[in-house]
């Protein structure tokens, strides 16, 4: 392991260099002259920092980097303190250079911990994925998030290893019937008799004792109106953090099921009542008409108290600065 972590530091400092080297030899005597001093005096810029530590102090414009396995550590040994650092500071997050393949990892990890810049590769589709649009579907998807209260308050206890301790949470208890689909897609369109064997997971993505995949049977051959009506059932302990991802898929004996569709939405914006959900691809186009039929309910489990002192400056966003996937690259644009 930490072999991988020094070989990874290698790479990352060998970019660095590149980047560093590109960027002087754009930079032409002209280029300067033509910059204006007064529009340059109004602009904030973030300065990139390396990561000292949580004990020493830093301006609120200084921003350091984390590769995936450090940040992990970082969640593991002091989770505290991390959501206490990024109250104050941006925290950029990038895949590791050992991704090759252009994986992605779990982006929810670092949202928990309220870091903001969380790099993805965009050209992977996957589940990853799928939790960062569905991550922004609040606020008419503009694209900043307000972090919940314990994220903002100076003297927050929370820690997403132990969300018990300190923070107060409204509880909830999440009870999905999942009673139909309707038109589901067929996969394999050059053969006529293929139809689908589907079945329905819920899961659920949040801070890792919230984390949960529950799911229906399949039924046989029917992608028309298959039929179920299931009762999916689970605790939610911090549901301001928590992702529910709704996925359809084939059901294969022989094999691993196949992908078939899926939506995903924060926890907080779900409605109760009777619901039709309408699927998405893997690439997250709309799979029109396909649909589920479900009815949610939601009960409250408890509260305790907690400090009411907010901080309303600080907030998230996902397209240039708070929880900000790259578009297309292993390491994060600001």
């Amino acid at each position: 392991e930490e072999e991988e972590e020094e070989e990874e530091e290698q790479m990352q400092s060998q970019t660095q260099r590149r980047m560093s080297q590109y960027e002087m030899e754009q930079l032409q005597p002209k280029d300067s002259a033509e910059i204006s001093v007064e529009l340059s005096d109004v602009v904030v810029y973030c300065r990139a920092v390396p990561f000292y530590g949580f004990e020493k102090r830093q301006p609120a414009n200084e921003m350091s980097s984390f590769s995936e396995r450090k940040v992990r550590k970082l969640i593991k040994d002091c989770g505290n303190s991390l959501v206490r650092h990024n109250i104050h500071h941006l925290s950029r997050i990038y895949p590791s250079g050992l991704r090759t393949d252009s994986s992605n990892y779990n982006p929810q990890e670092m949202w928990n911990t309220g870091c903001q810049l969380v790099a993805l590769n965009f050209q992977t589709p996957g589940y990853e994925m799928d939790l960062n649009q569905g991550r922004f579907q609040e606020n008419g998807q503009c694209g900043y998030i307000l972090k919940p209260n314990f994220m903002r308050e100076s003297d927050t206890k929370f820690d997403p290893e132990y969300p018990s301790h300190g923070a107060c949470h409204d509880m909830k208890t999440l009870t999905v019937r999942v009673i139909s689909a309707q038109q589901l897609p067929k996969l394999n369109k050059e053969k006529k008799n293929s139809i689908v064997d589907p079945l329905v997971h819920l899961e659920i993505y949040g801070v890792s004792i919230d984390n949960a995949k529950k799911h229906t049977k399949y039924i046989l051959n029917n992608g028309f109106n298959p039929m179920w009506n299931e009762t999916l059932t689970h605790q939610i302990r911090v549901p301001e953090l928590a992702l529910v991802r709704f996925v359809v898929e084939d059901y294969d004996t022989t094999s691993s099921n196949d992908f078939v569709g899926q939506y995903t939405l924060p926890f907080t914006s779900l409605k109760t009542g009777y619901r039709h959900i309408h699927l998405l691809s893997r690439d997250s186009a709309p799979l029109s008409p396909a649909t589920l039929f479900v009815h949610i309910t939601i009960e409250s489990i408890g509260m305790r108290k907690r400090n009411p002192s907010q901080n309303s400056s600080q907030v998230t966003r996902s397209s240039e600065a708070t929880f900000l996937p790259s578009s297309h690259l292993q390491t994060p644009v600001p």
